[in-house]
C-alpha cells in the first residue's frame, strides 16, 4: 500500500474537530452492512437500483446511504436502508461515525476522493469500493500535481471500476501500474424485467394474434380523455386495435369500464376475467402485479400520469426492459433523468398533449417503427442493467473477503 506525506498532511490537518452526531437508526437484522456514500454529482439513483439488485441475491444484506446536507434519497432504495448524512470531513466524525455505522464493505461512487474518510475506513478494516469512477482530463490534471496523496488513496481500494475507458486509463496514471481498473459503464437508473404469468401471456398473445395492441400504463383520470382520443384516431387506421388501459388506481375500475361502455367503446374488463375478445376495444386492466404482462403484449407503451401536473406514472425503464416502445408527456418530474436518457438514444418520444399523442400513435402503428424505438429503448436499459452487475460482482467479492477474513 502506498504511502504519503501529502496524505499524512491532510490526517494532521484533519485531526480536530466535533465527533459525529447521533442519526437515525440503522436498518435492523444481524446481515451484513453495505455503506453507500455518492460522491458530489453522483447517480444516486443507480444505487437503489444496485442496492435492490444486492438484496434480491443476499436477502439478509443491510444498507446504509450517506448523502450531503438537504439532499433526498430518490425512491426505490431497498426497505432495509437507513439514509444518514455524510460525516464530516475530520477524524473524530468520521471514526464516530464508523464506530456507529460498523459497515462491512464502503462503496464510494463518483470522482471525489475524500482522504480522511478514505484512510479511516481503511484503517478500520472495511473494505472499499471504488465504483462509477469518472475521471475527467480537467480533474486528472488537477490531480496529477498531487500524484502520490491519489496513488496512496486509490491503493486502499479493493477494486476500482470506472464508467468509461478514458477515465480507466487517467486513474490507472494516478495510481500506478499495480492499480487495477476495470471498465464497467455508468451505474444508471434502470428496471429488472417485470415478472408475468407466462401461461397467461402465451393464451392471451395467442388470443389476440395479428391485432395491434397499445397499453397505456398507470393512467391518472386527467389522462384518460387524450388516450381514448388517441384510440379512436389510431382506430381508423387500425380497425382491429386494442387498448389496454391501466388506472393508476385499480379500484377504479369497475366505474370506469361502466363509464366507457355508456360512450359505446366495446369494454372487457380484467377484474371480471372478461377476456380482450373481438370485437372488445378496451382492456381495463385493473388488477394487481400484472405490468410485466401488460407490458410484454403491447408493443407501444403511453406512461400515463405524464400529461398533466400534479400526477406521476411509473418508471419508463419498466416497458424499456421488455422492448415495449414508450410514448411519454411534458410532466416528466420525478423521472426527468431517465426520460433524458432514453430520449437521447432515440429510445422514447416525447408529446405534448392529446394531439401529439394521436400522431405518435398512428406513426408507431407501423412496427417497424415501433420495433426500432422499442430496441433502443432496450439497449439503453440493459446497458445499466449490465454495469450494475459487475459492480455487484466486485462489492460481494470485496464483502466476502472480509467475511472470510473473520472467520480465521
Amino acid at each position: 500500500m502506498a504511502r504519503s506525506l501529502a496524505l499524512w498532511l491532510a490526517l494532521f490537518s484533519a485531526r480536530g474537530g466535533a465527533p459525529a452526531p447521533d442519526g437515525p437508526a440503522l436498518p435492523e437484522g444481524s446481515g451484513p452492512l453495505v455503506w453507500l456514500n455518492p460522491g458530489p454529482g453522483a447517480r444516486v439513483a443507480g444505487l437503489a437500483q444496485l442496492a435492490q439488485q444486492m438484496r434480491r441475491a443476499r436477502r439478509d444484506l443491510r444498507f446504509a446511504l450517506t448523502l450531503a446536507p438537504g439532499e433526498d434519497a430518490p425512491p426505490g432504495f431497498p426497505a432495509a436502508t437507513a439514509v444518514l448524512p455524510a460525516p464530516a470531513a475530520n477524524v473524530p466524525a468520521i471514526r464516530g461515525f464508523l464506530d456507529r455505522l460498523r459497515p462491512d464493505v464502503a462503496v464510494l461512487t463518483g470522482s471525489a476522493l475524500p482522504p480522511v474518510l478514505i484512510h479511516e475506513t481503511h484503517a478500520g478494516g472495511v473494505p472499499l469500493v471504488l465504483a462509477d469512477a469518472q475521471m475527467t482530463l480537467a480533474g486528472w490534471k488537477a490531480l496529477r500535481w498531487r500524484s502520490g496523496l491519489t496513488s496512496a488513496l486509490l491503493s486502499r481500494f479493493a477494486a476500482v471500476l470506472a464508467q468509461d475507458g478514458d477515465s480507466a486509463r487517467r486513474l490507472r496514471r494516478l495510481g500506478g501500474r499495480r492499480l487495477a481498473v476495470e471498465v464497467t459503464g455508468p451505474i444508471e437508473e434502470t428496471s429488472e424485467p417485470l415478472p408475468c404469468n407466462e401461461t397467461e401471456r402465451e393464451s392471451l398473445a395467442g388470443l389476440l394474434r395479428t391485432r395491434p395492441v397499445w397499453f397505456a400504463s398507470s393512467c391518472a383520470p386527467e389522462d384518460e380523455q387524450a388516450v381514448l382520443a388517441a384510440h379512436a384516431r389510431a382506430s381508423q387506421h387500425a380497425h382491429r386495435m386494442l387498448l389496454i388501459l391501466a388506472p393508476a388506481d385499480p379500484a377504479r375500475g369497475p366505474e370506469l369500464a361502466a363509464r366507457l361502455a355508456a360512450e359505446g367503446w366495446e369494454v372487457a374488463l380484467r377484474s371480471r376475467e372478461e377476456e380482450p375478445e373481438e370485437p372488445v376495444q378496451v382492456l381495463i386492466a385493473d388488477t394487481e402485479g400484472e405490468m410485466g404482462l401488460w407490458y410484454r403484449l403491447a408493443p407501444v407503451t403511453f406512461m400515463g400520469g405524464t400529461l398533466h401536473p400534479g400526477t406521476c406514472g411509473r418508471s419508463p425503464f419498466e416497458p424499456a426492459a421488455l422492448g415495449s416502445a414508450i410514448l411519454y408527456g411534458p410532466q416528466e418530474v420525478p423521472q426527468q433523468a431517465a426520460y433524458a436518457r432514453l430520449a437521447a438514444a432515440q429510445a422514447a418520444r416525447r408529446v405534448s398533449g392529446e394531439a401529439e399523442l394521436a400522431d405518435a400513435l398512428v406513426d408507431l402503428i407501423a412496427a417497424d417503427r415501433a420495433a426500432t424505438l422499442a430496441h433502443n429503448a432496450w439497449q439503453v436499459s440493459s446497458v445499466g442493467a449490465g454495469a450494475t452487475e459487475q459492480v455487484m460482482r466486485a462489492v460481494f467479492a470485496a464483502l466476502d473477503a472480509r467475511i472470510a477474513r473473520g472467520t480465521e
